[in-house]
């Protein structure tokens, strides 16, 4: 089963308004990713972007927010007592339980004290103090409750992106179900590895590392945009060694989401998604990130989770990989 990159190009046509209703045919790519055989669909001109998006006032007032230092004692949980602590401190890094868990564990870390950071101003610093705070948890919710297969950190930035609270924070979730997403690519990537003797993952970097689409390197994590992308901007950074990343890994992963943020703020971009998955021990899934953009936070921002996200669990996206790699590969 090697890796196939699999495309083709529907063709449409119509009598355009936009050329005085002469006939003209538009393309759209079709691709299947080489690991679920998920669609993703390269459409042009889909994806709108805000010029000099208005945000301040919503973005400063911090009145009432839970995860600013001045409240963040008060008004969040503590954890029970087989974590160890009451809530964990990594740097400005704060960690406790959600409030509103999505799973059997579920935490939540608050990234900083400042109550917003732009997106090109985030530094590496700044995830790897949370993402080892966010371990720390993952490690120990793995350690008590053998069942719990799955592990992920996760993030939403700003209201476009699915964030109810503009202050800096991901969300941890660990459980034996794990997500679809994560089902599907453990049980895709496991299918590899029986049939091929060798991780998909890496396998995929080095088929890509002298390609159009490989875009750098951190330290041990390799970043590379994938060839049927899940939503706009699509990157995906891979960690060399299977098991839960170590402090190093993290720190490397860390450095690669302070560059792809640089590259999503110098196009335009202000809001955006992630996603660490993990496994405890299974050579065939070692941790992998995603990040995605979203759309331009603004007054009247609007989503781009149309019905082909939501309801077709379909990629739309605008800029095909080959293109938005070689942007963000200045940036690596």
């Amino acid at each position: 089963m090697p890796i196939e990159f699999d495309r083709h190009v529907q063709e449409a046509s119509f009598h355009s308004p936009l050329e005085e209703f002469e006939a003209v045919t538009v393309e759209t790519e079709v691709r299947r990713d080489p690991l679920t055989d998920r669609n993703a669909r390269v459409v042009s001109d889909h994806f709108l972007m805000a010029e000099d998006p208005d945000i301040e006032a919503v973005v400063t007032d911090d009145e009432g927010c839970y995860f600013c230092p001045d409240s963040v004692d008060e008004t969040t949980p503590t954890y029970p007592d087989w974590v160890g602590m009451d809530r964990g401190h990594v740097g400005e890094a704060t960690s406790f339980p959600n409030l509103n868990p999505y799973g059997k564990h579920s935490n939540v870390v608050a990234l900083t004290e400042d109550h917003y950071v732009p997106i090109d101003e985030f530094t590496a610093g700044i995830f790897e103090d949370g993402l080892v705070a966010a371990l720390e948890y993952v490690r120990r919710a793995m350690d008590h409750d053998a069942d719990a297969e799955f592990g992920s950190v996760n993030m939403n930035f700003l209201r476009s992106a699915g964030s109810s609270i503009i202050h800096p924070h991901v969300q941890t979730l660990v459980d034996g179900e794990g997500t679809n997403e994560q089902r599907l690519q453990a049980g895709a990537a496991r299918a590899f590895y029986e049939q091929e003797d060798e991780a998909y993952w890496p396998a995929l970097v080095d088929e890509e590392r002298d390609g159009e689409r490989y875009v750098g390197a951190t330290g041990d994590v390799e970043w590379v945009a994938p060839f049927a992308p899940k939503h706009h901007r699509h990157l995906v950074g891979v960690v060399d060694d299977p098991g839960l990343p170590d402090d190093d890994a993290l720190a490397d992963l860390a450095a690669g989401i302070e560059n792809a943020l640089a590259h999503y703020g110098d196009v335009g971009l202000n809001s955006f998604n992630f996603a660490l998955h993990l496994t405890e021990d299974d050579p065939a899934t070692p941790p992998v990130f995603h990040l995605v953009a979203r759309s331009v936070f603004d007054e009247y921002y609007w989503s781009d989770a149309t019905f082909f996200t939501s309801l077709h669990d379909e990629g739309v996206v605008d800029v095909a990989p080959e293109t938005y790699a070689a942007e963000a590969r200045a940036f690596f």
